[in-house]
């Protein structure tokens, strides 16, 4: 082959890399973050969860210190029942420095979005398995959870799991006492709202609450300690609800 020949050859050869090149860069610039971020949410709003799933990984390998990100790659990974993939998005916040409440509170945010409030509350319980250190801070999520859900047994299970490290401790006292209420045991929730004022003699909510309790009976030993409670509570944080039924119990007493 001649130089000429050569020369040509190696022309062609260098505009079809050129081409090439290009078109890769072009299909590459098609697709920056916030295209991506873009498509992702698509996918989600359109319950596409296995093209999401893929796409928030395409994210988070260009950003993974972005906690927004894992909450809904998380639920779209839960929408198919991938636990695997749910875990190893949770370590990889963790390996990200990504603290865990932010995580949790992202993946309760699209669980509650979706009304699909139990994906929450099953990542947790995955998550403390996976991970028996966080077990104390993931129960406090649960609580909460169940307190939400208004759960009583649940509520009073949790509570008593916690109170185990804090006796006194007036607010998973409260949360105990609201668990026997919800359960129907007015005893034990009574006691433990007793309980709350031997730690907490101050405690509003524990006032409030044995007050409102003692004004729906019809007893004057009633009546009296529910005057007793909500004079107390009105001392705190005067409200007309309570001043009217101050009003309507002293009524009774005369």
């Amino acid at each position: 082959m001649s130089m000429s020949g050569l020369h040509k050859n190696f022309f062609r050869c260098a505009v079809l890399a050129c081409a090439v090149l290009s078109s890769m860069f072009a299909a590459w610039g098609v697709n920056p973050y916030p295209q991506l971020k873009e498509k992702a949410e698509r996918a989600f709003d359109h319950a596409e969860w296995a093209s999401a799933s893929a796409l928030y990984d395409l994210m988070l390998e260009e950003k993974p210190a972005v906690p927004d990100t894992y909450g809904q790659a998380i639920v779209a990974n839960a929408m198919r029942g991938d636990r695997a993939a749910e875990m190893r998005l949770m370590q990889k916040a963790l390996d990200n420095h990504i603290p865990f409440d932010s995580v949790f509170s992202r993946v309760s945010q699209w669980s509650f979005h979706l009304g699909k409030t139990h994906l929450y509350e099953e990542f947790l319980k995955e998550t403390r398995q996976e991970h028996p250190w966080m077990k104390r801070a993931i129960d406090v999520h649960l609580l909460r959870y169940y307190t939400f859900r208004r759960n009583g047994e649940l509520m009073v299970e949790y509570s008593n799991m916690m109170l185990s490290g804090a006796s006194d401790n007036a607010a998973l006292l409260n949360n105990l006492a609201e668990g026997y209420m919800l359960m129907g045991d007015e005893k034990r929730g009574i006691e433990t709202y007793m309980r709350v004022l031997d730690v907490d003699p101050w405690n509003l909510h524990a006032l409030l609450s044995l007050g409102n309790l003692h004004a729906m009976k019809k007893d004057m030993y009633s009546a009296v300690k529910a005057v007793e409670y909500l004079e107390k509570a009105y001392s705190i944080h005067p409200t007309p609800y309570v001043a009217a039924t101050l009003e309507r119990l002293r009524g009774k007493k005369k």
